[in-house]
């Protein structure tokens, strides 16, 4: 009884470390990106020294409608292309929550979102 109690549990840590060795899924729907503050390698705009906790807004990708979780009033929108090029920029206004991006953008790009004197990117897969 306690060989077979043993080796059940060999057989399930076994087979958890290899689920926990898989790759993550990227943006499963449901989960907000995964936006990081600071210089985006563009020379774009961190802040160097917050005074405050930075809060990094909650922004969703469902397809290719951007939905931001509270209006971000004020603040530029902009795809990057692997070489850095702007493919893509909309400002947001009052009381809007969302963006679509056009169809004819497909791949890998870099989200910028420029709030004030704060950039937060991340890479998407339209």
């Amino acid at each position: 009884m306690k060989i077979k109690f043993f080796a059940l549990a060999v057989l399930l840590a076994a087979s958890a470390t290899s689920y926990s060795q898989l790759p993550p899924e990227p943006n499963p729907e449901g989960d907000p990106l995964p936006l990081v503050p600071g210089n985006n390698g563009t020379g774009g705009g961190g802040h160097s020294n917050p005074k405050s906790p930075i809060l990094v807004p909650e922004v969703y990708l469902n397809g290719n409608v951007l939905t931001f979780s509270e209006a971000l009033e004020g603040t530029t929108v902009q795809l990057l292309d692997e070489d850095d090029n702007v493919v893509f920029s909309d400002f947001i206004e009052e009381n809007q929550t969302s963006i679509v991006f056009p169809t004819t953008l497909f791949g890998s790009y870099k989200l910028l979102i420029v709030c004030s004197n704060i950039t937060f990117y991340c890479e998407i897969q339209l």
